[in-house]
């Protein structure tokens, strides 16, 4: 009885098919899961869904198959269908322009059985589902999803920097002077000077206050935007350059 639990607990389980290829997914099943509403409208979602997979290098025909439905008619025109590999299923819930809670379960279903090794053929899709992933954690700890978005975009931009000074040779003592740099070029403040803007908790070291916690988390959306903005900037003058900052 317990072993019936797990395919219970999701309606995707419960629309999940097998042959000799392997699981699949129908898309006429999964459209209400995903609360579309017409045919129409889905078939925009799967549209999308095929060129991220054309983008990722994979068989589009494989993961997208097109099937005829002989009995079923639609204003006059044959009705149709696509048989769906779990990776089909995985994109066109990513791209799903619905926000429910059944939309959210279909993004962790297919996502939390996907192979490492398949992340690895797909690194575009993977940074999408880590973005996707780390904004959800956001705004479950009650962020809005602007300033969510905002903050995985600046954390993004941030590592990409760092990956690029660590390229240059730069050292990793180094880092907080740069990013002070960067800061006062993009704020006119010193990171120090815009924590105490902030009222965050203050401790002294002889006359000098030092600020407890890291100042993004305390930040604007708009403050995180141009935060990542000067750390895009700041990597594409790097890369153009060739040369470590001044």
């Amino acid at each position: 009885m317990d072993d019936m639990i797990p395919a219970l607990s999701s309606p995707f389980e419960a629309i999940r098919h097998t042959n000799e290829s392997g699981d699949y997914w129908t898309a006429r099943e999964l459209m209400p899961l995903l609360e579309y509403s017409t045919w129409q409208k889905f078939e925009e979602a799967i549209q999308r869904a095929m060129t991220d997979c054309a983008k990722a290098g994979r068989d589009v025909q494989e993961n997208f198959n097109l099937q005829a439905k002989n009995s079923a008619k639609s204003a006059g025109r044959p009705g149709k269908d696509y048989r769906l590999t779990r990776y089909a299923c995985r994109l066109i819930a990513m791209t799903a322009q619905t926000s429910g809670s059944v939309a959210a379960q279909a993004r962790t279903y297919f996502s939390d059985r996907v192979d490492d090794a398949e992340q690895l053929l797909d690194p575009e899709l993977t940074f999408r589902e880590w973005r996707r992933r780390a904004i959800l954690s956001h705004t479950a700890h009650g962020y809005s999803a602007e300033w969510a978005e905002r903050r995985v975009d600046d954390i993004a931009a941030r590592n990409a920097l760092t990956h690029e000074w660590s390229v240059r040779g730069i050292a990793d003592k180094e880092y907080p002077i740069l990013t002070d740099r960067l800061h006062m070029g993009a704020f006119g403040l010193k990171i120090a000077e815009h924590k105490s803007l902030k009222d965050f908790e203050v401790t002294y070291r002889g006359k000098k206050p030092m600020y407890k916690g890291d100042l993004p988390p305390a930040m604007t959306a708009t403050e995180l935007a141009l935060n990542a903005l000067a750390s895009t900037v700041a990597r594409e003058l790097q890369k153009r350059d060739h040369s470590s900052p001044a």
